[in-house]
């Protein structure tokens, strides 16, 4: 009789239990947010900074003209590592980004793109984090959509891959023309 009495128990609990599963599931793969930027619409911000693979200093209203991605990174950040895979791949297909090297070493930075590949048209060096200050970044990796115009038309927090690149850029880029 007792086990009659735990088979009616143990059923509801395994419906529970799958229940809440599946909710803990779904929360750990939802989308991170592509969230509104506070730069969203608004002309990048104006900087100049050192550029980690050379000498020069470069200034972000010298970078005009097309759409480009702007991706704030590190070698201390494990989703960089993920993300950058894709990166590479988008450079092979043409298109332009910018690294900002986010409080970093310039050694560890040069290591990192020495040994993952270089997916950057170049990447400014911010060890003190005053361009991601400017940018509102909360942490790495973030990536920015720029107009031609120069303007910040779209922000992704995290990784950037090519689900959010195909549902998210493109339509953007493809929009406008």
């Amino acid at each position: 009789m007792q086990s009659n009495a735990s088979k009616k128990l143990i059923l509801p609990l395994l419906i529970v239990v799958a229940l809440l599963g599946g909710l803990f599931y779904s929360a750990l793969n939802k989308e991170k947010q592509l969230v509104p930027s506070m730069r969203s619409d608004k002309p990048l911000p104006e900087f100049s900074a050192k550029v980690l693979l050379g000498t020069k200093q470069v200034n972000s209203k010298d970078i005009r003209g097309d759409y480009w991605l702007l991706n704030f990174w590190g070698s201390w950040c494990p989703t960089c590592y993920v993300e950058h895979p894709f990166l590479m791949k988008l450079k092979q297909q043409g298109v332009t980004i910018i690294g900002v090297n986010y409080k970093d070493t310039e050694q560890d930075a040069k290591r990192f793109l020495e040994t993952q590949g270089n997916p950057y048209k170049f990447s400014f060096f911010d060890p003190k984090g005053y361009i991601a200050i400017d940018m509102g970044i909360t942490a790495a990796p973030e990536t920015f959509l720029i107009s031609p115009e120069g303007k910040v038309i779209f922000h992704r927090i995290g990784e950037m891959n090519e689900r959010v690149y195909n549902s998210a850029i493109l339509p953007l880029i493809n929009g406008s023309n």
